[in-house]
């Protein structure tokens, strides 16, 4: 089941952070208090998101995002900042996030959501475009 998640779900949702820092190939530190707090303001800012993939009582995947205005137009945009789904626990229940993401996404009236690609992995944007997500950006960082 896809749900938004509780206080109950933060270790766990830490967890997962961390592996998705991990994975993401991110040139900096993970940094659990941040994580904490970007998982505390999903819980009570509304144009934020923290969904959650349960299994048996147990988050296995997690998607975070926020919604604001964009910045050359007039519109709101959904933007990911992190998805991850245990390794163990992927599958179709990618669609079932995407999914849940695309509806909290309209609800907080957003004209677009937006999603990131780890770039090493084709099946992601692959899975993206079978949405009907359209490559816009890709991202680069440099070490200052």
């Amino acid at each position: 089941m896809i749900r938004p998640a509780v206080l109950a779900d933060k270790m766990r949702v830490l967890t997962m952070a961390k592996a998705f820092h991990a994975a993401s190939g991110l040139p900096f530190q993970f940094s659990a208090p941040h994580a904490d707090a970007l998982f505390r303001s999903s819980l009570t800012d509304p144009d934020r998101a923290c969904l959650v993939y349960d299994v048996s009582g147990i988050a296995r995947g997690v998607l975070a995002a926020q919604a604001g205005a964009h910045q050359f137009a007039a519109i709101k945009v959904a933007s990911e900042i992190m998805w991850w789904i245990d390794p163990n626990n992927r599958g179709s229940v990618a669609l079932k996030m995407l999914a849940a993401y695309e509806d909290w996404a309209r609800d907080r009236g957003c004209a677009f959501a937006a999603m990131v690609g780890l770039g090493s992995d084709p099946a992601v944007g692959a899975l993206y475009e079978r949405r009907g997500y359209q490559p816009a950006e890709r991202h680069f960082m440099k070490s200052l």
